[in-house]
């Protein structure tokens, strides 16, 4: 926020270099030029909590249920009003893009989608599953739509590629580049490291074992995307899919932050908004979202427990169980869900409906 305050957006983004798009620089030089007599605290919490307020009330009128939207709001509020994780930066962006794209508002969609990235990276990785369900749901209303659907994204792109290359690039490839077994993330990752006597807290990890994590991962998502490419572009069938990818990523993939569950999370509670059937995937998620936040910073920022044997005892079981909840709910996916031909799968039918949401 300094930086970009001295030297303005792009060249204060280029003085940054660090591993985040321009989105959040340009969301807090904003606050910082609304409230110029302010503490840099009291500007980013101002921030956060106007992110909060915009956020929520997007989602509530978007999902028009109570409990829900109660659900949703005690979800994010550790995050964002006591912890100041930068997440509730792109929750507005990415609550219209999920609801858009549930609505068949393809164009709507794509480009609060972009705007969401451009803020943080993680949304990118929903973008192989919602791209086919823009084309679809363009691509049945006129072949026309589909540019029309893809040009404001395309036209935002451009625009930042043309200001800020190349630190964007640089930024995210800094943001792929971190080799370490678990940041604070409550994973598999952390559970190997800990299973092998290693202390519990952020450790280097060889790139062999680097490697061997990332190829993990891409065996679980990449074939989630190819199954998300036969659903025909439907937003109800390929977002479950799209969790599950965001899941595999927080739960298998190397050097994952402990906030980093935060999309999951917004994702499953749009999926209840519509869908009844989600809210126990949702509260799952949301529960050990902050149990994961507050293992490691508490409810103020301050760490609660110091690196020893029970810690790594209490994390590393924790881990167990996420690990093992994942490779339930990815197997409640893949066996519930009628295949493309069968009976149910082609009556399309409200069985046919619930056991794939289940």
């Amino acid at each position: 926020m300094d930086a970009v305050a001295r030297h303005g957006l792009i060249k204060g983004y280029a003085e940054i270099g660090g591993d985040y798009p321009p989105g959040a620089a340009a969301l807090l030089l904003a606050a910082r030029r609304l409230l110029p007599a302010a503490s840099d605290l009291t500007v980013v919490k101002a921030l956060l909590a106007t992110a909060q307020l915009v956020s929520t009330l997007l989602f509530a009128a978007f999902c028009r249920r109570t409990v829900p939207s109660l659900c949703f709001v005690a979800a994010v509020a550790l995050s964002a009003s006591r912890l100041g994780y930068l997440d509730m930066l792109f929750t507005a962006p990415l609550v219209v893009a999920l609801f858009a794209a549930l609505d068949k508002r393809p164009a709507l969609s794509a480009t609060a989608l972009t705007i969401a990235c451009l803020i943080k990276w993680q949304p990118l990785i929903l973008l192989p599953f919602l791209l086919p369900v823009w084309f679809e749901q363009a691509r049945k209303v006129s072949i026309g739509r589909v540019t029309l659907a893809a040009g404001p994204s395309l036209a935002i792109c451009a625009a930042i590629a043309w200001w800020f290359w190349p630190e964007i690039w640089l930024a995210f490839d800094q943001a792929t580049r971190h080799g370490i077994w678990s940041a604070n993330a409550l994973n598999l990752p952390w559970l190997l490291q800990v299973a092998v006597g290693l202390s519990p807290q952020v450790m280097e990890v060889p790139d062999q074992a680097i490697l061997a994590l990332r190829l993990l991962f891409a065996a679980i998502y990449l074939p989630l995307v190819v199954r998300a490419l036969f659903r025909r572009g439907s937003a109800e069938d390929v977002l479950p899919c799209a969790l599950a990818g965001f899941a595999a990523y927080v739960m298998l993939a190397p050097s994952v932050h402990e906030n980093h569950l935060f999309t999951a999370m917004v994702l499953a509670f749009a999926l209840w908004a519509r869908n009844p059937s989600m809210s126990w995937p949702a509260i799952g998620i949301a529960l050990f979202a902050n149990i994961n936040l507050v293992l490691f910073y508490g409810f103020s920022g301050a760490i609660p427990f110091s690196p020893g044997p029970r810690f790594a005892l209490l994390t590393g079981a924790l881990s167990a169980v996420a690990t093992g909840a994942f490779c339930y709910g990815l197997y409640r996916l893949i066996a519930g869900s009628p295949g493309r031909g069968s009976p149910a799968g082609s009556a399309g039918g409200p069985s046919a409906t619930a056991a794939g949401n289940r």
